[in-house]
């Protein structure tokens, strides 16, 4: 049973700089965990702790109830994809993947046999007498994940791995090691500091900011549900829409917006200053329906990307985005009339930025 807890994990550099502080979470086996955040947030130095290259401060890592604080990389039975491939430039892809096996004495049938095994999954089979150099960025990375299923590991670490691709060999990667997790049953724990390839690889996810974890949640409790008003601005794409204003007689009224508290709102406990959140999905264009909020301003700049636009709207002091239907006219400096439902607000505490529920 390939399970690795985190319990009270600190990273404390010298100079008193912690750049991890106090994790502790449960990657369950065979699970898919991602730990997402800004750069400098602390996510790479954790995966780090766990491969037991970096030295954890405080706190203790277990894998399959074994402690490892003091455990080698190497006696961990981990694998780790790195972003830059950390390929053998002078190996061809055959040797590169059986490296690792050769070094801990695996006879040639077996380091044939997984090999090619890994080879046949990975649609390597023709390239295996090839050069690094002689591979494009999608072929190196598969390689690079390879070199880490001949293993056949615990636990599988990857390291920001698809960094380096662009935007169409992101997708695809995203989809091949999806397709590797359900086929190999494998436990996963995934490094990126996109939230979009967060949301569609992970059973569950870890936010980081500034070494402290923000939320573990699977990601659509993250999106529906966020912890505080950094989850709620980090998770989604187009960011979520934030408007200060004052609750009274349960109305927020704020930056050109205005809305009926739910009841779910009012007891929450909101009043006075709130900060108020909202998606740009959840803003249309039109006239509202009983009981909907309202936003009118003026367009700055509209983005038509095919199946969908992304208005820019100037409301008072601030500017709102709306993620809204194609076959609108609206240009620059037109009128913009947006509704929305107050169910799909959230509302933040200003000095503390939790969410108030």
């Amino acid at each position: 049973m390939a399970e690795v807890v985190l319990d009270h994990v600190y990273k404390i550099y010298p100079g008193d700089v912690t750049a991890v502080e106090d994790v502790s979470t449960t990657i369950h086996d065979k699970e898919f965990v991602v730990l997402v955040g800004p750069s400098g947030c602390g996510k790479s130095t954790t995966l780090r702790m766990v491969a037991g290259l970096e030295e954890i401060s405080q706190g203790t890592i277990s894998i399959n109830g074994k402690v490892v604080n003091d455990v080698a990389p190497k006696d961990r039975d981990i694998a780790m994809v790195f972003q830059n491939y950390a390929l053998y430039p002078h190996m061809s892809v055959r040797d590169n993947m059986a490296f690792g096996l050769k070094l801990r004495k695996f006879t040639k049938q077996e380091i044939d046999t997984r090999v090619n095994e890994a080879a046949e999954i990975l649609e390597l089979t023709p390239l295996l007498d090839r050069k690094p150099k002689a591979l494009s960025g999608g072929q190196r990375q598969r390689v690079a994940l390879g070199r880490a299923i001949v293993r056949k590991p615990e636990v599988f670490l990857f390291d920001e791995p698809l960094s380096n691709l662009d935007a169409k060999l992101r997708n695809q990667m995203r989809a091949e090691i999806l397709r590797l997790h359900k086929r190999l049953d494998a436990t996963i724990i995934y490094v990126t500091h996109d939230q979009v390839e967060a949301m569609t690889m992970g059973t569950r996810i870890v936010v980081m900011k500034d070494g402290l974890v923000q939320q573990i949640d699977a990601p659509i409790d993250l999106y529906d549900r966020p912890n505080n008003h950094f989850v709620a601005g980090f998770i989604g794409s187009p960011t979520m829409n934030f408007v200060t204003g004052t609750i009274e007689a349960d109305e927020f009224k704020g930056g050109g917006v205005q809305f009926k508290l739910t009841d779910a709102q009012k007891n929450s406990g909101a009043k006075g200053e709130v900060i108020m959140g909202i998606r740009p999905e959840d803003l249309a264009l039109g006239d509202p329906s009983n009981g909907d909020g309202t936003v009118s301003g003026t367009v700055d700049i509209a983005e038509p990307l095919g199946a969908e636009t992304y208005l820019h709207v100037l409301v008072g002091a601030g500017k709102l985005i709306a993620r809204v239907e194609p076959s609108n006219d609206l240009d620059t400096g037109a009128e913009a009339k947006l509704h929305f439902k107050p169910k799909k607000t959230h509302l933040f505490d200003p000095e503390t930025s939790q969410v108030l529920r």
